[in-house]
């Protein structure tokens, strides 16, 4: 999916003059999360939202002044606003907005399209910034990725903000049996891009699975072409260890954070022999999470699929030693 900022560089390679606001930090009930961007242009024209209508037309006006001076600017609106009670900000929230001129972001642009983490960091006092990538940051920055969590805190020049640019997460389910129809929906709407692998053409249909991308292909083959890396997860889903065993031999040779195997604990054994057969080691299978979810006790398949977006998600953000 692309994002404002992939639109506010598409304007600016047009040749289009381009300011980035950006919601820093917001106290109560605030309309937009802190990371919300809004890109706007001399004439006016805008995407994105900041505070979902609220403050819009400020935060625009201001825009044309930064792209005219060059210089940031950190705007405040809250209850105690006038501006802010006039476009409806009036519940009890608090936001701050950093508005800068859109700088030169090729870097940050190419990472972004290779799935690297990069966290953009500016100091709010002169606009300076500064690319890390997460693989570079330090234990209080490794912290902002993992939880996915921009933020303001305090810098060696002043208060910094640390916009936190994480690949989107990855799913990739092999099977596309009925616990994948329940969890599919549940994992879009955490922010998941989904692939739905299944050789058996009459599992993987467009009507079981609409709106979701879909492969008739065996999984090591689809695997090799679709990089796992550190922001995705892999499901094996089918009891079929002619299906399954693929998926999985592909996710433990690659970064993949999540490993899941659905199927009992004497099936989850007999797995685990298959594999150390094929010369996986102890450390290796610690990594598949099988049999698959939270033990919560979970009845069908809606439940089920619960209990594993509910590990995906603890795994993710707290790591396996949770």
């Amino acid at each position: 999916m692309r994002g404002v900022l992939d639109e506010a560089a598409e304007w600016q390679k047009a040749g289009r003059a381009v300011a980035m606001a950006t919601v820093i930090e917001t106290w109560g009930s605030a309309p937009q999360p802190v990371g919300s961007q809004l890109a706007a242009d001399l004439d006016g024209n805008f995407i994105g939202s900041v505070s979902g209508g609220c403050v819009e037309g400020a935060v625009i006006t201001e825009a044309g002044g930064v792209i005219g001076s060059g210089v940031p600017k950190v705007l405040e609106f809250g209850v105690a606003d006038e501006t802010a009670w006039r476009v409806g900000l009036a519940c009890g929230g608090r936001i701050r907005i950093l508005v800068e001129p859109l700088g030169q972001i090729d870097e940050l642009m190419a990472l972004r399209r290779g799935r690297e983490a990069v966290a953009v960091v500016t100091e709010l006092e002169s606009g300076r910034q500064i690319l890390v990538r997460r693989a570079d940051a330090s234990p209080e920055l490794e912290d902002a990725f993992r939880f996915d969590q921009s933020r303001v805190q305090a810098g060696p020049a002043g208060d910094v903000f640390v916009h936190i640019h994480n690949p989107p997460l990855k799913l990739v389910i092999t099977g596309a049996v009925h616990i994948a129809q329940s969890l599919v929906p549940m994992a879009l709407a955490a922010g998941y891009d989904i692939a739905v692998v299944d050789p058996r053409g009459a599992f993987a249909t467009a009507e079981r699975f609409p709106g979701v991308a879909l492969y008739d292909e065996w999984p090591d083959e689809f695997m090799g072409g679709h990089g796992l890396d550190a922001r995705t997860a892999v499901l094996a889903l089918t009891h079929d260890p002619k299906i399954d065993d693929p998926a999985l031999r592909a996710a433990l040779k690659s970064e993949a954070f999540y490993i899941g195997a659905l199927g009992s604990k004497k099936t989850s054994a007999a797995r685990r022999e298959r594999l150390m057969a094929l010369g996986f080691a102890e450390s290796d299978l610690k990594r598949i999470h099988g049999p698959v979810g939270l033990n919560i006790g979970a009845k069908g398949a809606a439940e089920i699929a619960v209990s594993i977006l509910a590990q995906m998600t603890q795994v993710l953000r707290l790591g396996d030693a949770a």
